[in-house]
């Protein structure tokens, strides 16, 4: 194992992947593991922008989301060390890719998407999972929604340096452990 090469790394480990995919549980379990601070990105546009996720997408946009993602991440990348848990739309062009990349290490969590429609579907508090006027998504709908922004978006999850694939029902500890595995023989 690249333990020590490890230890010598100097940038942060960017998880990516769809939403729901579990990018937070794992990465907090890697943070953990690694000794290292985890943050959110979504947590840090809440705490900086001073409303809710749904709230700015509601108020503000997409684009305006977009925007602060941009902005708080070029923050991050600039002024923090550690294991850093994306937004699933945080990799929306190869700019961002690229900056990434030049700072840490991008990682793929990869988990079905059935698990991640299913996942949605029991959090009505996503901004996907409701309507404009507030009205919850029929699953159909959902499903339709989500496999297509999820086409859209895979092309740039596969360019992550290091991806692991969940089956999304196995414990978050596993998926850590081979995941930092697969880190230790990437650095």
């Amino acid at each position: 194992m690249n333990d020590h090469r490890l230890k010598r790394f100097k940038g942060s480990f960017y998880l990516s992947g769809f939403m729901a995919a579990g990018k937070s549980a794992i990465g907090k379990v890697v943070a953990r593991k690694l000794n290292l601070p985890f943050v959110d990105l979504d947590t840090v546009i809440e705490k900086k922008f001073g409303k809710k996720i749904p709230q700015i997408f509601k108020q503000d946009g997409e684009t305006k989301f977009r925007e602060l993602e941009w902005k708080y991440l070029l923050e991050l990348t600039r002024e923090f060390k550690g294991v850093v848990s994306l937004g699933g739309g945080a990799l929306q062009n190869q700019p961002v890719i690229d900056h990434l990349k030049l700072h840490g290490m991008l990682i793929f969590i990869d988990t079905p998407l059935d698990i991640i429609i299913e996942r949605i579907r029991k959090n009505p508090k996503r901004p996907v999972s409701k309507h404009e006027n507030g009205e919850i998504k029929s699953e159909e709908t959902l499903k339709i929604e989500l496999e297509a922004l999820y086409s859209k978006r895979i092309e740039f999850y596969k360019q992550a340096e290091v991806k692991v694939i969940t089956s999304g029902l196995e414990p978050k500890d596993v998926v850590a452990d081979i995941l930092i595995d697969k880190i230790k023989k990437h650095v």
